[in-house]
């Protein structure tokens, strides 16, 4: 069946019978992490042709992943190739089934317009970095539309400290022929400006792409550097990842 809303709609559906499953695991077990990323797995494939991940190797529990963000499938995309949970805007629990979902993996909500409130959320996400969670971070705090990475949001990187590391990583999407997404393809693609979720995803399924993921080396935490220096470190290197991934050759295979 060629790429298109039918077929990745009866995919998605297909995945979503693997939720009962998920959900009968003891929450957070080693079983239920394995149902979840195999659903989270194949949520991706509904929409995507390949999922492929390169670079430095995951560095493991108790990291802190900080990420560019353009899309609602890159929570999927990298849920799918790594141990580790999201740090979330708080109206995402709300979300009809998809809030179901992501409390059931362990997401962690913070209320990103409460400023008030920063230093509190920080050492939540402090705290689950002591226990061994590895956590991923948009700091952007929002979508964008892919043509540059958006300045990043310092005051979660307070968390950094509880970390064993920061590692910084990029995500591109690829047209079939491995060019990477840009003009009027990577404007379609780009979920902004609160477009409603169904026709992104539609245009999505007709585009047949493919995601790729590029993780640069782990930064070492050093808790006498400033919130803001790390964050504008993090951001270089992720700059720098998604740049050299959108110049790259076809990557097609």
């Amino acid at each position: 069946m060629k790429p298109g809303p039918l077929r990745s709609g009866l995919a998605l559906l297909a995945a979503l019978t693997m939720v009962p499953g998920w959900f009968t695991e003891a929450p957070g077990s080693p079983r239920a992490r394995v149902r979840e990323r195999r659903f989270l797995e194949r949520a991706a494939r509904a929409f995507l042709r390949a999922v492929d991940m390169r670079g430095a190797p995951p560095a493991g529990p108790g990291t802190l992943y900080v990420a560019n963000h353009m899309s609602w499938l890159d929570i999927p995309v990298l849920a799918s190739r790594l141990d580790a949970r999201f740090v979330a805007k708080a109206e995402v629990g709300g979300w009809p089934l998809i809030g179901l979902l992501a409390r059931r993996a362990g997401t962690l909500f913070v209320k990103r317009e409460r400023r008030q409130e920063a230093g509190a959320q920080a050492d939540a996400i402090a705290e689950r970095l002591r226990r061994g969670d590895s956590l991923i971070l948009f700091p952007e705090g929002t979508t964008s539309d892919g043509t540059a990475v958006l300045p990043f949001r310092t005051s979660l990187f307070a968390a950094a400290a509880a970390a064993i590391c920061v590692q910084p990583l990029a995500i591109c999407y690829r047209r079939p022929d491995g060019t990477a997404l840009d003009g009027a393809d990577l404007a379609a693609f780009a979920w902004v400006d609160d477009e409603p979720l169904p026709p992104n995803a539609a245009r999505a399924a007709r585009a047949g792409l493919r995601a790729e993921i590029l993780l640069q080396p782990p930064i070492p935490v050093d808790p006498a550097e400033s919130r803001k220096s790390l964050a504008d470190r993090c951001r270089a290197a992720v700059v720098d990842a998604y740049a050299a991934m959108r110049a790259a050759p076809n990557r097609s295979e």
